[in-house]
């Protein structure tokens, strides 16, 4: 037997700041961070092996160690069952995104020759903070057909087949490649997805990007696209009961990960990989990460962690505290 390489243990990484000029306020106050830039923060990349935005390992075995480098030294390790991406990087990548404004109307390819790099971009959101009336567009108006859609989703009038969908802190929502979508003003959410970053912007709600010019627009290559068999999306909410153990409860599934919500309360329970690497994003709450076989030191867990477990690690222990339960969103990466 191949010997391992990386440690068994969990990876904690540094997050990436992005400037966007749609960016908020309320992710960097409940965070804390102070920021580089004086543009709002949109988007914070806590999980990622996307070219050239790979996140560094905090603490640990492997401190200062991007995770393409841990994917380059033992890649059977940490990805277990799991396939990599066509270009052999971690499967998916997780962010937490704070809409101050209106993000453009939307698409992302499939995986295929309609995406530049050949991998696609399937996503699923969890709703972690809506201010009063935010929503989000996911999907298009029954009826709407394909001819009337491509004259009028260049402009305003792109307005009238969008589906708005109402949403709450806890709810779950899909957004499969193909899927003509768009987070609205108000919205804080945590996305895990296929490890791509192409997205193809078709309405951009006639406002100027930072550099003071309108933002580049992919119409032609959205609407090459648009699955209009695609129904709007239903959201799934994940709602758990009072219990001082370990509950979960599956929220989305598709081709290339699981979404799983999970709370420990404050006994907790042993969480299994079942041989799949795992992203563990900490939605709510507080708690503590531990191994069940002494083979790594206990590490605690606080909002916005997101942590990998190598797919070679059977399992970890979780806990919440006394105070509150830790509620986690889980991505299986298939």
């Amino acid at each position: 037997m191949e010997e391992l390489q990386l440690p068994m243990e969990p990876y904690f990484f540094h997050r990436i700041l992005k400037e966007k000029v749609w960016g908020g306020e309320v992710l960097s106050q409940k965070l804390g961070l102070e920021l580089p830039f004086t543009g709002p923060l949109g988007e914070t990349w806590e999980l990622s092996d996307y070219p050239g935005e790979e996140t560094v390992v905090r603490g640990g075995s492997c401190d200062g160690q991007s995770l393409r480098a841990l994917m380059e030294k033992d890649a059977a390790t940490l990805l277990g069952k799991s396939r990599p991406t066509r270009g052999g990087r971690f499967p998916l990548l997780v962010k937490l995104l704070d809409a101050g404004d209106d993000l453009s109307v939307q698409i992302h390819p499939p995986d295929g020759p309609l995406s530049p790099n050949g991998v696609g971009k399937t996503e699923a959101w969890y709703i972690l903070h809506r201010a009063p009336g935010g929503k989000v567009i996911c999907g298009l108006n029954p009826g709407t057909s394909k001819e009337v859609f491509e004259q009028e989703a260049g402009d305003s009038r792109v307005r009238a087949h969008l589906a708005e969908i109402e949403i709450e802190a806890g709810d779950c929502v899909f957004v499969p490649a193909g899927q003509t979508h768009a987070v609205r003003k108000g919205v804080v959410l945590c996305e895990v997805q296929q490890t791509s970053d192409v997205t193809y912007r078709m309405y951009d709600w006639d406002r100027l990007g930072l550099d003071g010019q309108p933002r580049e627009t992919h119409l032609r290559e959205a609407l090459q696209v648009v699955n209009y068999d695609f129904a709007p999306a239903q959201p799934q909410r994940a709602a758990f009961g009072a219990d001082d153990g370990l509950q979960f409860q599956e929220l989305a599934s598709c081709d290339y990960f699981r979404l799983i919500a999970v709370c420990a309360g404050a006994e907790g329970g042993p969480w299994p990989t079942h041989g799949y690497a795992q992203t563990l994003s900490v939605v709510d709450g507080s708690g503590f990460l531990s191994s069940t076989t002494n083979q790594f030191p206990e590490r605690a867990l606080q909002f916005g962690d997101t942590v990998l477990l190598p797919g070679a690690l059977d399992e970890v222990s979780l806990r919440g505290t006394s105070q509150q339960p830790l509620k986690l969103l889980v991505g299986v990466a298939l």
